[in-house]
C-alpha cells in the first residue's frame, strides 16, 4: 500500500511538471505569435551615436607572391552591393539553394571601406582606394589628401603594355569610372574630368553622359564653353547606339567613346532610348574583342574596369525592383567574364563594391514567425531616400593571384594585390595617342 502511495504522488509530482512545461511552452508561443509589432518611423529606432576617430595607419595587408602572372584583369564594382544584395538576387533568383554567379568563384573576402576623412565613404574616394592604393578624402578622385595627383591603375598597366577599357551604367563621368582615369580635387568637376579622358590612353570608354561633353548652348551642361562633343568626334571614335559595338574592326586602333544616354543608361525620363542602350555584358564583350586585336598588334594584356553604377541608386531611392534589375545586369556580365576566364587562364577576374548603399535587410514578413517563407525586404537607411552605409563588402577573385583577395583588405590592399597579380614589365605604352 505505502509503494503503491509513493507511486502516486511521484506520477502526480511528474504530471505537475509536465503539464506546468506544456502550459509554460503554449504561453510562450502564444506570447511570441501576438506580441503587438510597434510601428514608428526611422527617427524610432533604437540607435547610438558615437564619435569614431580614423587614428592609425591602415594596417597593410601581407600579400603573397605571384608567379604566374594575369595578362588579362577584370574588375566588377557593383556600386553600392554588399551581402544583402547579392543574398536578395539569390533567393529572387531561386531561393535560398540556387547559386549565382559570385557563388563560383574560389576564393572570397571582405573590404573595409573607410576614407581618409569619414567612417562612410562615397564611390569617389573608395574608387580611388582601388585605383591608386591611398586613401583620400571623401570627393577627391585620384588624388591624395593634400589634391596632389596620384598614379592610377590603368596609367601604371599602361607603361606594360596594357590596352585599358572603362565601362559603366551611369554617366562616364562619374565617380567610380573617373577614378580610373581623372585626377581631380571634387567629383563634381565634370568639365574638367571630361577633358582628361579625352586626353586619356583608355582606349574604349563606354557608358551613358552625352550631356556632358556638350556645352549649355548645345543642349549639354558644360559650363566652360568646350564642347568636347565635337573634339570626340575629330579625335576618337564616337559611337551612341549599342548596334555600332558589333563590327569592332571599323575602328582600327582610334580610341572609342560609346555615349549612349544623355545622362545614365536606362533612364526612365527617357524609355524610348532603352532599346538603343547596351547591357554591361555587351559593353564587356566589345572591350575584350577589341582588346584582343590590340595584343595580336603588340600590346601585352588589357584591364577592364565594368561599373554597375545604379545599385547604388536603386539603395538611395529604397526601390527593390530596380535593385533587381541592376543586379541581373551585373550577373549576367559576371557570367559572360567567368566563361572567357575559364577558356583563358591568364585571366583575372574580381567582384567587389565601394561600399553598401541602403542598409538592405532580410527579414521574415511577420517578426513573430520565422517559419513564414514571405520574406521582407527593407531599406534602412532612411524613408524615401536612403545613404551608404559604412559596413565592410565582399570580394570574389577567379585566376592568376586569387589567393590574395582573402580574408580582411583594407580598399587600398584591393589595388596592391591587383598590382602584384598583374604582368608587368618595361615595355611602354602600346596605344599612345
Amino acid at each position: 500500500m505505502r509503494t503503491r502511495i509513493i507511486i502516486a504522488v511521484i506520477s502526480l509530482a511528474i504530471g505537475l511538471f509536465a503539464g506546468a512545461k506544456i502550459m509554460e511552452h503554449l504561453g510562450r508561443e502564444y506570447i511570441v505569435n501576438n506580441f503587438p509589432i510597434p510601428s514608428g518611423t526611422l527617427d524610432d529606432k533604437d540607435a547610438y551615436i558615437k564619435k569614431i576617430e580614423i587614428g592609425l595607419e591602415v594596417p597593410e595587408k601581407k600579400l603573397k607572391k605571384v608567379k604566374d602572372k594575369a595578362k588579362n584583369i577584370i574588375l566588377f564594382i557593383g556600386d553600392g552591393m554588399s551581402m544583402s544584395q547579392i543574398t536578395a538576387l539569390r533567393l529572387s533568383q531561386g531561393g535560398p539553394n540556387s547559386r549565382v554567379a559570385v557563388d563560383e568563384f574560389p576564393y572570397s573576402g571582405k573590404v573595409l571601406t573607410h576614407s581618409a576623412n569619414a567612417i562612410v565613404t562615397d564611390s569617389a574616394s573608395s574608387g580611388t582606394a582601388f585605383s591608386t592604393g591611398i586613401k583620400t578624402n571623401n570627393r577627391a578622385l585620384g588624388v591624395d589628401v593634400s589634391g596632389n595627383p596620384v598614379e592610377n591603375i590603368t596609367e601604371i598597366l599602361d607603361k606594360s603594355g596594357f590596352v585599358s577599357s572603362v565601362i559603366s551604367t551611369s554617366e562616364v563621368t562619374h565617380a567610380t569610372p573617373a577614378a580610373f582615369v581623372a585626377h581631380a580635387s571634387s567629383r563634381y568637376l565634370s568639365d574638367e574630368i571630361s577633358i582628361q579622358m579625352s586626353n586619356s590612353n583608355i582606349k574604349n570608354i563606354l557608358g551613358g553622359g552625352r550631356k556632358f561633353f556638350m556645352t549649355e548652348e548645345d543642349g549639354g551642361v558644360r559650363e566652360d564653353g568646350i564642347n568636347l562633343i565635337e573634339k570626340v568626334k575629330a579625335n576618337s571614335k564616337l559611337i551612341t547606339h549599342k548596334d555600332e559595338l558589333e563590327d569592332i574592326a571599323q575602328y582600327g586602333s582610334e580610341q572609342v567613346f560609346g555615349l549612349f544616354a544623355d545622362e545614365h543608361l536606362r533612364d526612365t525620363n527617357t524609355p524610348e532610348n532603352h532599346i538603343t542602350e547596351p547591357s554591361i555584358k555587351e559593353m564587356l564583350e566589345f572591350s575584350i574583342n577589341r582588346s584582343k586585336n590590340f595584343i595580336k598588334n603588340g600590346c601585352n594584356g588589357f584591364f577592364v574596369m565594368a561599373e554597375a553604377s545604379q545599385i547604388d541608386w536603386a539603395g538611395h531611392g529604397n526601390d527593390y525592383e530596380y535593385l533587381m534589375r541592376e543586379m541581373l545586369d551585373l550577373e549576367e556580365g559576371i557570367k559572360w567574364a567567368l566563361e572567357f576566364a575559364k577558356k583563358n587562364d591568364d585571366t583575372l577576374v574580381i567582384v567587389t563594391a565601394d561600399h553598401e548603399t541602403g542598409g538592405l535587410l532580410i527579414e521574415p514578413s511577420d517578426p513573430r514567425k520565422y517559419e513564414n517563407l514571405d520574406v521582407k525586404f527593407s531599406f534602412n537607411t532612411g524613408i524615401g531616400r536612403g545613404s551608404h552605409t559604412g559596413i565592410p563588402v565582399p570580394i570574389f577573385a577567379m585566376g592568376p593571384g586569387s589567393e590574395n583577395f582573402t580574408g580582411t583588405l583594407d580598399n587600398t590592399d584591393v589595388h596592391k594585390a591587383l598590382l602584384e597579380a598583374a604582368y608587368q614589365d618595361s615595355s611602354g605604352s602600346c596605344v599612345s595617342n
